[in-house]
């Protein structure tokens, strides 16, 4: 993986070497494109310049001649002889080779010297300079393996007269002509340099090489423009001499045998002809080369400078920004300990690592002042707010903390204040069950007397019985006359029909007993389904004591059921028995009378009896059906406010260790609880009291048809369902 200090350095380095090879490239472009235009604007006046030079060199032969021949010594002498004898000891240069004439006005030689000014003048140039009147310059040619070039002046000669003052010779005009080799001239243009090898050289009108630094070219007269007919070598060097002699000034380029040339040209006064300069353009490209040279140098130079600066450069930016990285990374992990290199630069690198010093130290102290506040809450301190500079979005975070401690501590206090409610509802709550129990204790009072009641009624009984006893043994001793009586039997019949109907209602008694015991049974499944949906055990077994309550009700019932079915059996055996007995009464008609008076005694004592019973019964019913009903209530008042009492003790022994920002409520301690519950946490009041009553040497409990099951089933479900089925009883009697 690259780093940002290797990617820096390679831009860096990409950038500057990118920098450096477009300067050599427009550098070289631009050298390149400045020599040639150099080149194209320096030649060409280079040309006109020498073009120049070599016109002054031929005026100044002219000249140099033109003086000569007006000498007076030329002038004034006795003869042509003597004029040419002057012109040889004019020009004394040896390296030369000269050759004069004179000409007359008919454009013949008068007398000349060797035979080189009658092949190189023409008579056209003799014409011209008696026409002119003025200095004409023959053209260049080649003769004897040389060029050369003449020099004709008109000369107007004085009249001479010899010493007798005879005139020799008559005022007369002639041209004086010379003939010279033109090396001269040639070494002007040999010395014509442009460049290390640039040359010059002079062509005519026809593209003919006159004079060249190569002096054998001018010999040959060598012409390009007509090889070019022949050789396409010399196509573009024609097409450049075309140009210089159709032009006056001016340059080009043009390429010969490989090399690419550039020449600039200028017409020449005199010979009809044109200077051309040349050189070739890689002569002028080595200042190009040397400067690429030099460039590439120099860029090598600053690429090795580049790099090092790069990378010191790169160090020092990529330092504090890897820092900054490998802090950053740490802080992603949770590292809020470690310090920060900060960059004190002012420059986006320092800002950088600054605001993430500063984002640390933050963090810190946010973290901080929120370690502090969940320290205080599971200390139970809920008056702690954050305090500190939140700053951002961080404000928000301090806000919703401190909201949320403020509702904790409110909703604490709210449920500190239903605790205490609670806690005296329950004191409420088990005071209404002290008065169930004194309730429960008055009509224990009442079964007492009840009692005592019984007892007599049970006296009487016994008496009634002894009563029945006796009369029982007269009727067995006056059986037989009983059975003849069919008066008395019929008596006995109608008492049979009453025995019946008497049947007949205990029969509708275990009716009601049945649906006692089939409500009895509904109780029980309804509670046992409430028990299963409440998940209650208290529930549970009421329903099982219920259920088994109804069942041993049912069962009763039945057994109840079967001594009637024998009774009435019974009764129909002594129907029959009577009959019998009315055959035999007419035998004891004597005892049937005192049996009679007995057994009236007996029934109305009887009648008494259970008329009294019946009386007993109900009333020993309805205090039953209350204190039942009375018991159950308390039970469940008793356990509700035990439940009650010991979820708020709970409760605020949970509150209390909180502490809240509103004035705090004091809690019952735990023993305040037990006080008012007058028999500890582990037993309800009216357990007590019914325990107490059992306890009871003159209360039975079980006579009353109460037990300790069916005080324990006591439920709303049940007191309900008792208080209906004692509504209905009281309906019925």
């Amino acid at each position: 993986m690259k780093t940002i200090r290797s990617k820096m350095m390679i831009a860096m380095f990409a950038v500057s070497l990118l920098i450096i090879a477009l300067l050599s490239v427009f550098s070289i472009l631009y050298i390149n494109k400045s020599v040639k235009l150099t080149l194209n604007t320096t030649i060409a006046p280079l040309a006109e310049q020498s073009a120049n030079n070599f016109d002054t060199v031929v005026e100044n032969y002219g000249k140099t001649f033109s003086a000569y021949t007006k000498n007076s010594v030329f002038t004034s002498a006795f003869s042509d002889k003597e004029r040419l004898d002057f012109l040889k000891s004019c020009f004394t240069d040896t390296e030369n080779e000269y050759s004069y004439a004179l000409y007359s006005d008919e454009n013949k030689i008068i007398t000349a010297t060797q035979g080189l000014c009658t092949v190189c003048i023409k008579e056209t140039d003799v014409a011209q300079a008696f026409s002119r009147n003025d200095i004409v310059y023959g053209q260049i040619m080649t003769q004897k393996d040389d060029i050369y070039f003449s020099v004709l002046c008109p000369v107007k000669l004085d009249e001479v007269k010899n010493n007798e003052g005879k005139v020799v010779s008559e005022s007369r005009t002639i041209v004086a002509g010379v003939t010279m080799r033109a090396k001269a001239l040639n070494d002007v243009i040999a010395d014509i340099k442009f460049g290390e090898n640039g040359y010059a050289y002079v062509i005519n009108s026809k593209g003919e090489t006159l004079l060249h630094n190569q002096i054998q070219r001018a010999i040959n007269r060598s012409n390009p423009i007509a090889l070019s007919k022949d050789d396409g070598t010399y196509k573009e060097l024609a097409d450049f001499l075309t140009t210089a002699v159709n032009s006056d000034l001016g340059s080009d380029e043009y390429e010969y045998n490989g090399v690419k040339y550039v020449g600039g040209f200028s017409n020449c006064d005199y010979f009809g002809g044109t200077l051309c300069v040349v050189a070739p353009s890689e002569d002028f490209m080595t200042t190009s080369t040397n400067a690429l040279k030099n460039i590439i140098y120099i860029g090598a130079l600053l690429i090795v400078i580049s790099v090092i600066v790069s990378i010191l450069f790169a160090r020092k930016l990529s330092k504090p920004i890897v820092s900054t990285t490998n802090r950053i990374r740490e802080l992603a992990q949770g590292n809020l300990t470690d310090r920060v290199d900060v960059s004190y630069s002012k420059d986006e690198i320092g800002i950088l690592s600054g605001s993430l010093a500063d984002t640390i130290v933050r963090l810190r102290q946010y973290i901080t002042q929120i370690t502090v506040a969940l320290t205080n809450i599971s200390e139970g301190n809920m008056t702690h707010r954050v305090e500190g500079d939140f700053k951002g979005d961080f404000i928000q975070i301090k806000q919703t903390f401190n909201d949320i401690l403020e509702s904790l501590s409110e909703t604490f206090a709210s449920i500190n204040t239903a605790a205490e409610q609670v806690n005296s509802g329950a004191v409420q709550v088990s005071n209404s069950a002290q008065a169930l129990s004194q309730g429960s204790t008055q009509q224990a009072s009442a079964i007492e007397e009840l009692s005592a009641t019984l007892n007599e009624v049970s006296t009487q009984v016994k008496q009634n019985s002894n009563d029945a006893k006796n009369a029982y043994n007269i009727v067995t001793e006056n059986t037989k006359a009983i059975t003849a009586c069919n008066e008395d039997m019929t008596n006995m019949l109608e008492a049979m029909q009453q025995i019946h109907s008497t049947s007949a209602e205990i029969s509708n008694i275990i009716k009601v007993i049945d649906e006692i015991s089939f409500q009895t049974n509904i109780l029980a499944l309804n509670a046992a389904v409430e028990a299963a949906r409440e998940g209650s055990k208290g529930f549970g077994v009421v329903a099982d004591e219920v259920r088994r309550l109804a069942s041993r009700s049912a069962e009763a019932a039945k057994q109840t059921s079967a001594l009637i079915e024998n009774s009435t059996k019974a009764v129909s055996k002594g129907s029959e028995l009577a009959e019998q007995t009315a055959r035999s009464l007419g035998e004891i008609v004597e005892g049937s009378e005192t049996i009679q008076g007995l057994v009236k005694n007996i029934t109305d004592a009887s009648e008494q009896q259970s008329e009294a019973i019946i009386q007993i019964n109900t009333g020993v019913d309805q205090i039953s059906a209350v204190v039942a009903t009375n018991t159950a209530t308390a039970i469940g008042a008793a356990s509700a406010s035990e439940e009650l009492s010991q979820q708020s003790l709970i409760l605020k022994n949970m509150i209390a260790k909180f502490k809240l920002a509103e004035n705090e409520n004091s809690s019952y301690p735990d023993e305040d609880f037990d006080s008012f519950n007058g028999y500890g946490s582990n037993e309800s009041i009216l357990s007590q009291k019914v325990k107490e009553l059992d306890d009871d040497d003159d209360v039975d409990l079980s006579e009353s048809g109460i037990s300790h099951s069916d005080l324990k089933a006591g439920e709303d479900a049940v007191k309900d369902e008792l208080k209906i089925v004692l509504d209905d009883d009281d309906d019925k009697y």
